[in-house]
């Protein structure tokens, strides 16, 4: 199955790059996702934005699956197609 990975704003100046399409095999979570992207994450990103430690994207990041359910329970499960966005959450007064 392939699952696409978006940054948006700042992430995607920190990852260099817009979106990664990422081939998973069927059945595959969110942690099989981060295990894939661990590698380039970490050389990539900063420790704000990735947490090498958890293996994961920050607590400070949001990550939205199809633009509505926020993921951090790393064994959801994802189907093809999905979208992943990454993004700094952003609040203003």
């Amino acid at each position: 199955m392939q699952v696409t990975v978006r940054f948006l704003d700042v992430m995607r100046d920190r990852a260099g790059k817009r979106s990664m399409v990422i081939e998973l095999p069927d059945g595959a979570t969110y942690r099989d996702l981060l295990d894939h992207i661990a590698p380039e994450m970490e050389s990539g990103l900063a420790d704000w934005a990735w947490d090498a430690e958890r293996g994961s994207f920050s607590r400070r990041m949001m990550v939205l699956r199809n633009s509505s359910v926020e993921l951090r329970d790393g064994s959801t499960g994802l189907e093809d197609g999905d979208e992943i966005v990454v993004l700094v959450p952003l609040a203003g007064g």
